[in-house]
């Protein structure tokens, strides 16, 4: 007699492929049937106009024992164990352990079908100590299919449980010279020399998340492009050609510290023109995100830096990481993905004629185009159409139910009551309207001034720099300009309960290219300056005198007695001017 938990994942994976078949969910001219042969079929790729890849997140390998590390870390945590306490998303693979290579096959199969030829890893090092190595390492690399499918690195050089702590962060030293050289000995001796390494010009390409660390922490850019003066020795000692490094941001110094591209991994949020804003515990429409996409994207390439490689989203919904305090997008569909696709196809860099999709399979975080139960192959079929010549039917093969039993993590029990969380419903948080309010040029309160900084003196009457030039004031204007990235206008004492205010104000006049200011503050109950007191609203950057007036109600940490304010706005060598800033009283 069959078990009990095979019966269950066989009759849930027969009515998923019959409704896939059936068309009743919208994957559009796609056949799904049930490969029954001893190992994954031979690839089919698919030509494509642009090169699009994924990133792809290698953590779902995890469980007792899996660590990297003599020592416990995160690695032996299973990240599916918190995927499975959510209805979904259930990837068609199941709880899969991505180290397998068989499991590999399946994905590159997958991906080269519908016009993903590349694959982007997230890997993360720091100083010699890694984490998360063995999905590429012994999953993709020895993948029967691995040498027909692209992949490259994506160092993230970010906060984790570095040196057993958790969520720390690496030290300078850690980005300096000699640890880069080791790192680059190590991508050299591993990955570059491979033939299916991606190159650019003939160059391996490494995307860095954070290159402003990276410049900051060598002195500038002239110390980092020294530092990458050593890496590429390293890289020539051994036979291969100097790195192409793809910064994920603008950030300054980047070409002068020798980037040769910029490009992106989510851009999620919403337009200022938008009645909606992205929040912790809220949603906001697919709709919104595609629009906000695309105004990103103009605004990159209206001015670039460097040539930029176009980041297209997918999805966010971090309900099985951040629980009820996960930002959502809702709505979300195939068709409105491949809205997102088409769009950003005027955006595609004629040179370097690239794209890259976040993400593959970031399960934790709502972003995958990796195929699933409730969509199927839908997110794949969508960058066939957009990008090749992917019309018309073709098989979509997927493994038997037994196949994809022998992949999973998860076992018994623990398969068991995933199935019957996935019954439950799953119901989007409710949509975020907007709370931040903004006028510009328009009359000014007639409400008591509760607080306000005039800059009559020669006093910048407590307001303080922070990566912008000493305050000076004279006629009555506070000046400065920014010096380098991050620039911070400070006043600490504020005193006003936000109960009592009804709007911030301030005259300001600031250069083109400067469209917002980012407002963060602390409270006496709050007093830690964090992303989640922070809110952002437009600017006039056209050299010209203008009156902003914002206001926000008093909720969640936007309450009680204001003491800190900071204002962030520009870029390096923007000249900033300030008239005055008033906190006015409400309406009585």
């Amino acid at each position: 007699m069959m078990p009990v938990i095979e019966r269950m994942w066989r009759t849930c994976w027969t009515v998923t492929v019959l409704s896939l078949s059936a068309g009743r969910c919208p994957v559009q001219g796609a056949e799904v049937k049930v490969w029954n042969g001893d190992y994954v079929p031979p690839p089919r790729p698919l030509k494509t106009e642009v090169t699009v890849g994924a990133y792809v997140f290698p953590g779902w390998y995890r469980d007792e024992g899996k660590g990297d590390y003599p020592y416990k870390t995160h690695d032996e945590d299973s990240e599916w164990r918190q995927v499975a306490k959510c209805p979904k998303p259930r990837p068609l693979l199941g709880f899969y352990e991505d180290s397998l290579p068989e499991v590999n096959d399946w994905h590159i199969k997958w991906a080269l079908e519908h016009g993903v030829s590349f694959f982007c890893f997230d890997w993360y090092w720091n100083a010699g100590e890694h984490r998360l190595l063995r999905t590429l390492e012994r999953g993709f690399l020895k993948a029967k299919y691995c040498d027909q499918m692209k992949f490259c690195i994506h160092w993230c050089n970010h906060g984790l449980d570095w040196r057993n702590k958790k969520w720390n962060r690496p030290l300078d030293e850690d980005f300096r010279t000699k640890a880069l050289v080791e790192m680059s000995e190590y991508l050299a001796d591993n990955y570059f020399k491979l033939p299916n390494y991606l190159r650019l010009e003939g160059r391996p390409v490494l995307v860095v998340w954070d290159a402003k660390s990276l410049i900051q922490a060598n002195g500038g850019a002239a110390g980092f492009a020294a530092a990458l003066d050593a890496m590429n020795k390293a890289l020539r000692d051994r036979g291969i050609p100097t790195l192409y490094l793809l910064a994920m941001s603008n950030s300054q110094g980047i070409r002068a510290g020798g980037f040769a591209a910029t490009t992106g991994y989510g851009y999620y949020g919403t337009d200022y023109d938008s009645k909606y804003e992205w929040r912790a515990g809220r949603s906001v429409p697919y709709d919104e995100v595609v629009k906000h996409y695309e105004s990103v994207w103009r605004g990159i390439t209206a001015d670039p830096v460097l040539p930029y490689v176009v980041a297209i989203g997918s999805n966010w919904d971090s309900r099985p990481r951040a629980g009820d305090n996960a930002a959502v997008i809702s709505g979300k569909t195939p068709a409105k993905f491949e809205t997102m696709c088409r769009n950003s196809l005027k955006y595609v860099d004629k040179g370097l004629n690239l794209a890259i999709i976040e993400a593959w399979n970031e399960w934790g975080e709502g972003s995958f185009i990796e195929p699933d139960k409730e969509f199927g192959f839908g997110f794949l079929d969508a960058v066939r159409r957009v990008f090749g010549d992917g019309t018309g039917n073709h098989p979509d093969y997927v493994p038997t139910p037994e196949k994809i039993a022998s992949f999973s993590v998860l076992k018994g029990d623990e398969l068991a009551k995933a199935s019957e969380v996935e019954k439950q419903p799953y119901l989007d948080p409710p949509l975020s309207l907007r709370t931040v309010e903004w006028k510009i040029d328009e009359p000014l309160p007639d409400t008591k001034v509760l607080r306000g900084w005039e800059f009559d003196g020669a006093s910048s009457e407590g307001w303080m720099p922070y990566h912008i030039e000493p305050l000076a004031v004279r006629d009555g204007v506070l000046l400065t300009a920014v010096t380098t990235e991050d620039p911070q206008l400070i006043v600490d004492n504020v005193g006003v309960t936000l109960d009592d205010m009804g709007c911030l104000a301030l005259r300001l006049r600031v250069p083109d290219g400067v469209s917002s200011c980012e407002l963060f503050w602390t409270t006496a109950a709050e007093p830690t300056m964090s992303a989640d007191k922070a809110f952002r609203f437009p600017l006039k950057g056209e050299g010209q005198w203008h009156t902003y007036q914002v206001a926000k109600a008093a909720e969640g940490k936007w309450s009680g007695a204001l003491k800190v304010l900071r204002l962030d706005l520009g870029g390096p060598g923007d000249k900033l001017e300030v008239d005055w800033i008033r906190l006015y009283g409400k309406q009585r």
